[in-house]
């Protein structure tokens, strides 16, 4: 009887140490929320230059989180970029495997920015240029960044040029020998280093978006290269923690889920 008194005294003990322990890291965890939370702020506008936005979708991309990037030009029209991946399915993205994305761009009148700016609701047409988008980190740029940043968009391009040739003649080719041979080109495709592959954990919409908008900026340029978080709403916050000259807003009204999630998003 005092042995399994004895055992059952040291179970509570330890099932009140692991409870204490995951406090702990709650709490350690909800600070960190705390530390990284951004709230809205201005930044010095020029009505002679253009503007940059990196705009994140909290519960985009199935609740991991999307990234855009917006250009507005001297007349207020919005370019919007869009990276997502193309060649793998979403299971098999998760799974690790590298391919070809597809870089999808739409364009808006000045109306139509100034709407999308004061809602959120982004209403184009292609890959991920739909939906309702959250919060935005934004400052001026030159026409000469403006267009530098535009310029990034031609790779990604290229590849799924690439990606869209192969992929044709592996579709209409009737020889199963030649469709094998397009098959391998195709898994070939999808493992090429010089290409801007879509991989979800190393280099998705977010790294994109940024990508493009580093030649504006060496606090982001530095940021890419060595502090990466792994969702796009912890890289947001993590980078505009540390660009205090780019503004912050958010976009139309949150949901009680979205505002949740980006408190929580700190990875």
């Amino acid at each position: 009887m005092r042995d399994t008194m004895k055992c059952f005294c040291r179970k509570k003990r330890w099932k009140k140490g692991i409870l204490c322990g995951v406090a702990a890291l709650l709490a350690v965890y909800l600070c960190l929320c705390l530390s990284m939370r951004l709230t809205a702020r201005d930044t010095a506008l020029d009505p002679e230059e253009c503007m940059l936005y990196y705009i994140v979708n909290v519960d985009g991309m199935k609740g991991l989180g999307h990234s855009i990037l917006m250009l507005v030009d001297q007349d207020g029209c919005g370019t919007v970029y869009s990276f997502n991946g193309m060649q793998r399915s979403l299971w098999e993205s998760l799974l690790g495997q590298s391919g070809v994305g597809k870089m999808s761009m739409g364009i808006m009148s000045a109306q139509e920015t100034a709407a999308f700016l004061r809602t959120g609701d982004l209403k184009l047409d292609g890959d991920q240029l739909s939906g309702n988008y959250d919060v935005a980190l934004y400052r001026p740029i030159s026409p000469e960044e403006y267009r530098a940043i535009a310029e990034q968009a031609a790779p990604y391009w290229e590849a799924q040029e690439r990606f869209a040739d192969l992929y044709e003649k592996w579709v209409y080719e009737q020889d199963e020998g030649k469709k094998a041979e397009y098959e391998q080109d195709l898994e070939q495709l999808s493992r090429e280093e010089s290409l801007p592959l879509y991989r979800i954990y190393t280099y998705n919409c977010d790294d994109a978006a940024r990508g493009m908008a580093a030649p504006a900026d060496p606090i982001l340029q530095e940021y890419t290269r060595h502090l990466r978080r792994m969702t796009p709403s912890g890289n947001l916050k993590a980078f505009g923690k540390m660009a205090e000259d780019w503004g912050v807003m958010t976009l139309g009204r949150q949901s009680l889920a979205e505002r949740i999630m980006m408190f929580l998003m700190i990875l």
